[in-house]
């Protein structure tokens, strides 16, 4: 059985406390005496810093910790609870002030595999199906109109634990998906996410030998792709160790995808700066990935010497190692090779003396 349906809006080296924060949602006193409102609680993985040579552990800390923006962007959680061996029904959670509400409902004793993701508003379409065809050995989940890059931390439930007072202390292991609907005002559920993307960040700077003569100024940073800026996402997801089993990615267009990081003009300075807005992209589809600045030059004294001077940098290398989850930082030096070009006050002759 498959369940499709459109969706409305929505480096550390030391391993993270777990932490969870508790949620309320709406209650019905018309429901049945066997059904309940169920009440969410969720953290998410951190992303990972890594360099060439080495990935850098993580653990999971609140959500809202690591995407503040959930209070003013109204972040919704879209829930599958399924039925084993393949009834499945969708379930919005959304994020208002400092709770996650929902109108949710499950039923007491009775056994509930949870799949889903977050935001919602950042997938066009979604649908889910059983592996096997029983939801007991896991899901597929289809999505459609991801955009390839995305200011959006697109995220997976890869773990669930319920219990049924939000003050207990509780371990969530990864992989488990197994949720049992229990009597009134005990149903409290834990859900750990992971990431679908891998995210990059760029820290630039100019030449010191170059700053002694001239000025940077940037104005844009633009990250391009020349295959595809939209893409659809199957996942399979299985309980064990390795929730997320596999991603297979589909280009839907042949545009090409851009994503612009800096759009206003800085001047840089000899010390690596971290600019533009957060950038997740889909990097098990990643081809042709290229950075293109453009900048002017001035000389010491506020003279433009040269305008709208561009480079590009191929990213490919650079990333083709980089997997989903991991946060890759790029260091840049502006250094171009026309140091030498001369500005009209280069040109005043000085003073001969003698000694």
């Amino acid at each position: 059985m498959k369940r499709r349906m459109t969706i409305y809006d929505t480096l550390l080296w030391a391993v993270l406390l777990l932490m969870v924060w508790g949620v309320s949602s709406c209650s019905d006193d018309s429901e049945p005496m066997d059904e309940d409102t169920l009440e969410l609680l969720s953290y998410s993985r951190e992303m990972e810093e890594v360099t060439r040579t080495a990935t850098v552990p993580a653990g999971y800390q609140l959500y809202v910790t690591q995407h503040p923006e959930v209070v003013e962007e109204e972040h919704a959680i879209c829930a599958y609870l399924t039925i084993a061996p393949s009834d499945a029904s969708l379930r919005r959670f959304v994020y208002e002030t400092d709770h996650w509400h929902s109108n949710a409902i499950v039923k007491n004793g009775v056994d509930y595999y949870i799949y889903g993701y977050l935001p919602m508003g950042a997938v066009d379409n979604t649908a889910i199906s059983p592996l096997q065809d029983n939801y007991s050995l896991g899901a597929m989940l289809h999505m459609e109109g991801l955009d390839y890059f995305s200011n959006k931390d697109i995220s997976l439930i890869v773990g669930v634990k319920g219990t049924e007072n939000a003050d207990d202390d509780v371990e969530v292991k990864l992989g488990n998906f197994l949720y049992q609907g229990k009597g009134r005002n005990q149903n409290h559920v834990y859900l750990l996410f992971d990431h679908l993307y891998s995210a990059l960040r760029f820290s630039i700077r100019v030449d010191q030998n170059y700053a002694e003569m001239r000025k940077i100024h940037i104005k844009s940073i633009v990250l391009t792709s020349s295959a595809t800026s939209k893409v659809n996402a199957d996942i399979v997801m299985k309980p064990g160790a390795t929730p997320i089993n596999s991603i297979t990615y589909t280009p839907t267009d042949e545009a090409k995808g851009e994503y612009t990081l800096l759009d206003t003009e800085h001047e840089l300075t000899t010390a690596y700066e971290t600019l533009g807005v957060p950038t997740y992209f889909a990097s098990g589809a990643s081809v042709n990935l290229k950075l293109q600045c453009v900048y002017d030059v001035y000389d010491r004294k506020n003279n433009l010497v040269r305008k709208d001077c561009t480079s590009e940098n191929k990213l490919q290398d650079v990333l083709q190692t980089i997997k989903r989850g991991e946060r890759r930082t790029i260091k840049l030096t502006v250094k171009p090779t026309f140091i030498y070009v001369l500005s009209d006050p280069d040109l005043d002759s000085p003073t001969v003396v003698t000694e």
